[in-house]
């Protein structure tokens, strides 16, 4: 006894061939897959065993759309392909029978495959550059994250004068190039494939940067290098310290706990700090935008607290007093410390540079309370990137 199943289409199609006595049919194709394109499609499978069929025909849209491929059987095991061009985006159902060169056909193969388009490429951006950071002729671009089911799969930069592009994968964040002059520029466009066996990689447009110097702050992260110190407290290496954060026996800024760590504190003992300022210059900035980035181990700093505490950028060499930090022409980006921010937080200090060279200065400025407790903000890194 043998058993028969088939599909509902199959039985049909079967049917039709048996209507009228015995007909003759070609072999199906087997493993037919679809691979998406831009405005395309490749369809593939196989035959192995009828060496009758000469062609094999796709149709689509309900029949209504078809096209016909001519077949050279190998006498083993063949694979038909085909590519469908000028298709609109969309997802369709493709049905494939093969032919002899009496007419004769096999059963239906069907296969869904997706057809991507200007839809698709709408949705698409550029993987955002956090910094171009230019040091000593290095150059090192640093990516933000994205979501990977956008399809993206990673960036391609295009040098100045160079005609082949440098791929980095969406798995790598930071991409160094070496001997990089200052002036010197690139151009960079992220790619993306909307499945993985699609055939047509989509890209964005390119976006062009002429990198400048990055703006050195010396001694700015942990551990902090004290240029004096008693006990505890210190002064800060490399940084202006107003007299005012001297409260701890004529040392103030510098901090052994956690590490060597910036904080000017009040209280616990302490005076109270009026208009109390650290600061750096860096000089010659360069015409762009930039963030400074301050990276704080934690605070108590309240929004509600008289005077306050910032964290500054300013043209020229030095900061303005706390009370004209927010007003103050030659303020260039301000943040307000605020323990509601949480720890482990970044403050980021965007601000543009436009009228060439320009000497900048940041820091920190506050007015703070004694008592117990007093104000305190450890800050592990003070950086600098550009935009």
């Amino acid at each position: 006894m043998i058993l028969w199943s088939c599909s509902d289409q199959e039985y049909d199609d079967y049917k039709k061939f048996a209507e009228g006595g015995e007909i003759n049919y070609t072999e199906k194709v087997d493993s037919l897959k679809a691979f998406s394109g831009k405005n395309r499609v490749m369809l593939q499978g196989i035959i192995d065993a009828d060496p009758k069929i000469t062609e094999f025909r796709v149709f689509w849209n309900d029949g209504r759309d078809s096209v016909s491929v001519p077949v050279n059987r190998s006498g083993g095991v063949d694979t038909l392909s085909v590519t469908i061009n000028d298709i609109p985006e969309n997802i369709y159902n493709f049905q494939v029978r093969t032919y002899d060169a009496e007419g004769n056909k096999s059963l239906v193969s069907n296969v869904t495959g997706a057809v991507y388009g200007e839809r698709y490429q709408n949705t698409l951006y550029n993987r955002p550059v956090l910094a171009n950071d230019l040091v000593g002729g290095l150059l090192s671009i640093s990516y933000a994250s994205m979501d990977l089911t956008t399809g993206v799969i990673g960036t391609e930069i295009l040098m100045d004068g160079q005609s082949d592009p440098i791929f980095i994968p969406i798995d790598s964040d930071k991409y160094d190039i070496s001997n990089y002059e200052v002036g010197d520029s690139y151009k960079y466009r992220t790619l993306f494939l909307p499945e993985e066996t699609a055939i047509d990689t989509f890209v964005t447009d390119y976006v062009s940067y002429t990198p400048v110097a990055k703006p050195i702050l010396e001694n700015a992260a942990i551990p902090f290098k004290a240029s004096s110190k008693s006990g505890r407290w210190g002064i800060l290496e490399n940084w202006t310290t107003t007299e005012p954060v001297l409260v701890h026996g004529g040392y103030g800024g510098w901090d052994e706990w956690n590490g060597n760590i910036f904080n000017i504190e009040s209280g616990w003992g302490a005076s109270a700090i009026n208009n109390g300022k650290i600061y750096q210059t860096v000089p010659g900035v360069q015409e762009a935008s930039y963030v400074l980035n301050v990276l704080i181990r934690n605070t108590n700093h309240q929004l509600s607290d008289p005077g306050g505490s910032y964290f500054v950028v300013a043209k020229g060499s030095t900061l303005p007093d706390v009370s004209d930090v927010e007003t103050a022409e030659e303020v260039l980006a301000y943040k307000r410390i605020n323990v509601d921010l949480g720890s482990e937080y970044t403050y980021r200090l965007e601000f543009t540079i436009d009228e060439g060279a320009t000497d900048i200065t940041v820091g920190q400025i506050t007015t703070q309370a004694d008592g117990d407790p007093g104000r305190f903000c450890n800050v592990r890194s003070w950086d600098i990137v550009v935009k």
